[in-house]
């Protein structure tokens, strides 16, 4: 059964599924609250993701280069910290699964719960119009 997308980080899912390059299947919309946290680590956001059907790696790398190098340039890596990179997970003893991942990271882990979550949904904000003027 697949779970609701949750609504802070679903604006983003969106847009990056618009794009035609990828196709995401999971994401976390961060979660900062004491009572929030699990042995994994939620304290950031993240929209994972592999290539659409034909879609090349370079071109996934295109887009990324496009979105970090923008966000950057306009908003600098206060109080959030956008970063992308592939992740490789085994599978069994011979194959390895390779995922993409936009993550989403306050900058100051010491902020209140309330400050990160506010920080990062402008943060969201400001990725999926980037990601929208990338696919103009």
């Amino acid at each position: 059964m697949m779970e609701e997308i949750e609504p802070q980080i679903r604006p983003l899912v969106d847009a990056l599924n618009a794009t035609g390059l990828v196709r995401t299947f999971s994401s976390c919309e961060g979660h900062y609250s004491a009572e929030e946290q699990t042995l994994v680590d939620r304290n950031r956001a993240d929209v994972r993701f592999v290539p659409a059907e034909g879609v090349t790696e370079k071109e996934i790398q295109g887009l990324l280069t496009y979105l970090l190098t923008r966000f950057k340039g306009q908003h600098g890596v206060l109080p959030v910290q956008v970063v992308g990179y592939k992740v490789y997970t085994p599978i069994d003893d011979e194959a390895v699964d390779e995922t993409f991942v936009l993550e989403l990271r306050p900058f100051n882990r010491f902020e209140p719960p309330d400050r990160k979550r506010a920080d990062t949904d402008r943060a969201i904000e400001k990725l999926t119009r980037l990601v929208v003027a990338w696919a103009k």
